[in-house]
């Protein structure tokens, strides 16, 4: 059984969720961010992704796009998404990824 999903961010600008579900799609991938100078540069879509994808019944996984180049570096990263995406429990129901 193929699942059908997609990758979004601020490049896809607006998006209509119910559209997005009417159409089949039945996950979204969204990228919260990234982090630079220690600090996290949330994407600028994603609340407003995440609580479009999940009120329009879509699942949501989320990722971040990565830049650490050690173990030091990776850890702050995660430390900082999982911050980002605590408001969120109990919604996330897909993965939560690095896009290295």
């Amino acid at each position: 059984m193929a699942v059908k999903g997609i990758d979004v961010s601020k490049y896809q600008g607006n998006i209509d969720w119910r559209a997005v579900k009417a159409d089949g799609i039945q996950f979204a991938m969204i990228r919260a961010g990234y982090v630079t100078n220690g600090k996290m540069v949330v994407d600028e879509c994603f609340h407003t992704n995440i609580a479009g994808a999940v009120s329009a019944g879509v699942d949501v996984g989320v990722y971040i796009y990565s830049y650490a180049t050690n173990e030091e570096q990776a850890k702050l990263e995660a430390d900082l998404l999982l911050k980002e995406i605590e408001p969120y429990k109990g919604k996330i129901t897909y993965p939560i990824a690095w896009d290295i």
